[in-house]
């Protein structure tokens, strides 16, 4: 097998990263400017390439798809990561403290004796930690769903901010001595807050009137299609780099 075969199968494992139909109308051209910039007698990818080539397929796999012209859908999208971020840390923080006696005193509001906090120590962990992860993958789905133009995401996100709104309310105080929340927290009702006005943002931005063309059929389809000319313009542009 001659360095150049052993370099375009390296280029093809690489690719394959990336979305199966952008592959397949592009694959051919996309190897040929690839194998036309390396240098002779190279027959595997240099790190930094191989990195780069990973990081574009899995971003165009994954980056929610709305063109520069739907502001208000990117700003709301960029706004469901920035809870899902909050959330995230959310979770460290409780994990971080669950070794602290007094800490099971605020979130369970009862006083416990260290002998009890090592008996529910494991029930409780597993539980709030379950509970935490709900928001993040909430926040990410929907972030997605938004992202790719789907209408259902935008009728569920409002949904979801009026549940947050009875939450916020108080309309979940279920168990005397214990209020269960939609969003684990330590400290006061400072992050529901926070999560309520993110999520109001949200809605208010997805059903703005800019955002209603992105929420069409052709919408999505239109801007996954400009995504991924800029991704083959972009690799295009190495070969004169090169030469």
């Amino acid at each position: 097998m001659t360095d150049q075969e052993h370099l375009e199968r390296a280029y093809r494992r690489l690719l394959a990263w990336y979305p199966r139909k952008f592959r397949h109308e592009n694959e051919q051209e996309i190897l040929a400017v690839l194998i036309a910039g390396a240098p002779p007698g190279q027959r595997r990818p240099g790190l930094a390439e191989a990195a780069d080539l990973i990081r574009s397929g899995l971003w165009l796999r994954l980056r929610p798809s709305v063109p520069r012209s739907a502001r208000t859908v990117r700003a709301a999208v960029k706004l469901m990561y920035a809870g899902a971020a909050v959330s995230t840390v959310n979770l460290i923080i409780l994990l971080a403290v669950f070794a602290d006696i007094k800490a099971y005193h605020v979130i369970l509001r009862q006083h416990l004796t260290a002998a009890q906090v090592s008996q529910y120590s494991t029930l409780v962990i597993t539980v709030c930690t379950l509970w935490a992860l709900v928001p993040i993958a909430v926040w990410l789905w929907m972030a997605r769903a938004c992202g790719r133009g789907r209408n259902w995401a935008r009728i569920v996100s409002t949904v979801l901010v009026g549940v947050a709104t009875l939450n916020l309310t108080g309309a979940f105080n279920w168990f005397s001595g214990i209020h269960l929340t939609l969003v684990p927290m330590i400290y006061g009702p400072t992050l529901p807050v926070l999560y309520w006005l993110v999520g109001l943002a949200v809605v208010w931005l997805l059903w703005r009137p800019g955002s209603r063309a992105f929420f069409r059929p052709r919408g999505y389809t239109q801007a996954q299609h400009e995504a991924q000319m800029a991704e083959l313009a972009r690799i295009r542009a190495r070969l004169p780099r090169h030469v």
